[in-house]
Formats: structure tokens, C-alpha cells, sequence
């Protein structure tokens, strides 16, 4: 009801030598893929279970298996997203960042050097992605956001009233913030005094599914770098709040953001 079921068949040496045994030690388990429907709508989903299917022919060989995967639906690519000016430079610089590197671990294999180099390149690498912000969050505009809160009445985002809110929850510990996002999951008593329409409560409860696999995926990277975590988590608790006030009228997120509320 989240997602989309896939059937897929990958290269067994994706898997590891030894397979898996359970679906958590898969490479393959938590990942975010982008799922294009042809003549439909493009999503990007995270798999969140993986079922072998061995009762298929290609399982039997030695150089595939099939698999069946679960996914959850993080959010819709809109067309204005997918092919963005920011999108487009964001790529840009990627493709114009790899062909330096390749230069460069070129021309350092010719001098003997290309060993010591890897570790170096693979670091700047991940500091020029962030820096170009492929795979971050950090260059939301809230577009879709704030014409959606706009024309239901709900809280719009980049406005005082937003940042009153936010600063609000900032005051908080990080914990009961996330309780406060995962009250949604379930039928609390919050959540039926705030007298939600049943679209509100969907698309709500949509996002709290996804704030519980991302803070999940998050610790899972983090949990031997505590500070780093806290950070991260921070943000991510701001964005997620965002989200949720923008499906809120200003009456009903106040009630959300009571001190009780635990």
C-alpha cells in the first residue's frame, strides 16, 4: 500500500560470497533506487525487503539470482525536479569531477603512485558531492510545499509563521521530537483530537513511515560516530517537521507541538 513489488534478477557476486541469510544483511536492504514507471510517474523507493525466488530458472545458475523486492515510496519526482537547471548543473559538475579524477589517477599510475592516491581520491570525492549537494537534502525549495499549504490553508513553509513553530520544537530534546513525529503511526489520542481529514492523516502518516526508516538508516551509518549522528539527526528532524506542518492548519499544529505531548 506504500510501494511497489518488484521482481529482479542480480549478479549472485553482488550478494557476497556467502549470500545471506536474513534479508538485513543484504547490500542490497535499506538502499534508495529511483523506480521509473514508463508513461507514468518517476519515485524514488527504498527496499525494505528481499525475498529470494528460487523457484525460478535463473536462480539455479551459477551467475544470477532472483530476487523479489518490497520497497516503500520516499517520495515522487516531479518533472521540474527531474530535469531542473540545479539538477542539470548538479550533473554537470559530477561528470566534470570524474573526468578529473580520472586524469589524475591516470597520470599518478604512471608514475608508480595510483595506490597511494585511492584512499585520498575516494574522500575528496565524497566532500565535492556534498559540496555540489548530490544525495543531500539541503537544497529543498519547497516549491511543491508551499503551494500545496497555500491553497489548503495549512502552514506554509519559509514564512514567520513556520519559523515560529520550528523554533518551537528546536527548544525540545531530540527524542521527544521524534516521539512527537511517531505519534502519526498509530491511533493516538493526539492524533484524534486534532480532528485530521482522512487525506491529511494519509499523507501525514506517509511521512512518519519514512521519518522511522530514515532515522533508522541513519543510526544504522552513525551509531559509532555519536556526534555526527546528532547533527544529522537534527536536521533531519527539522525536515520532517516541515513537512508535516505543511499538512497542517496553523490551529492543528499547535495542538501537535503541545509540551504534554510525549
Amino acid at each position: 500500500m506504500s510501494g511497489f513489488a518488484l521482481a529482479v534478477e542480480v549478479p549472485r557476486r553482488k550478494l557476497g560470497e556467502k549470500g545471506f541469510t536474513c534479508e538485513s544483511e543484504c547490500p542490497l536492504f535499506g538502499e534508495i533506487a529511483r523506480l521509473n514507471l514508463v508513461g507514468h510517474s518517476t519515485y524514488e523507493v527504498q527496499i525494505i525487503s528481499i525475498v529470494p525466488r528460487e523457484d525460478d530458472a535463473a536462480s539455479a545458475t551459477r551467475s544470477r539470482i532472483s530476487l523479489r523486492l518490497g520497497t516503500r515510496v520516499v517520495r515522487e519526482l516531479y518533472e521540474e525536479e527531474r530535469n531542473s537547471m540545479g539538477r542539470n548543473l548538479r550533473l554537470v559538475a559530477v561528470i566534470v569531477l570524474a573526468m578529473l579524477v580520472s586524469l589524475y589517477c591516470t597520470a599518478q599510475t604512471f608514475s608508480g603512485q595510483l595506490a597511494g592516491i585511492v584512499p585520498n581520491v575516494e574522500i575528496a570525492w565524497q566532500d565535492i558531492l556534498q559540496d555540489v549537494g548530490v544525495g543531500t537534502s539541503g537544497d529543498r525549495t519547497w516549491r511543491k510545499e508551499i503551494a500545496f499549504a497555500s491553497k489548503n490553508g495549512y502552514v506554509v513553509p519559509n514564512t514567520p509563521q513556520m519559523e515560529k513553530l520550528i523554533a518551537i520544537s528546536r527548544k525540545r530534546p531530540a527524542l521527544n521530537r521524534v516521539q512527537n513525529i511517531l505519534v502519526f503511526e498509530q491511533d493516538h489520542a493526539l492524533v484524534n483530537q486534532m480532528n485530521l481529514s482522512p487525506e491529511q492523516l494519509l499523507s501525514i502518516r506517509m511521512i512518519a513511515l519514512e521519518a522511522k526508516a530514515e532515522m533508522e538508516r541513519l543510526w544504522a551509518q552513525m551509531k559509532h560516530q555519536q556526534d555526527v549522528f546528532r547533527e544529522k539527526l537534527v536536521l533531519l528532524l527539522e525536515r520532517l517537521e516541515t513537512r508535516i506542518l505543511a499538512n497542517l492548519t496553523p490551529t492543528q499544529a499547535e495542538l501537535w507541538l503541545q509540551p504534554q505531548v510525549r
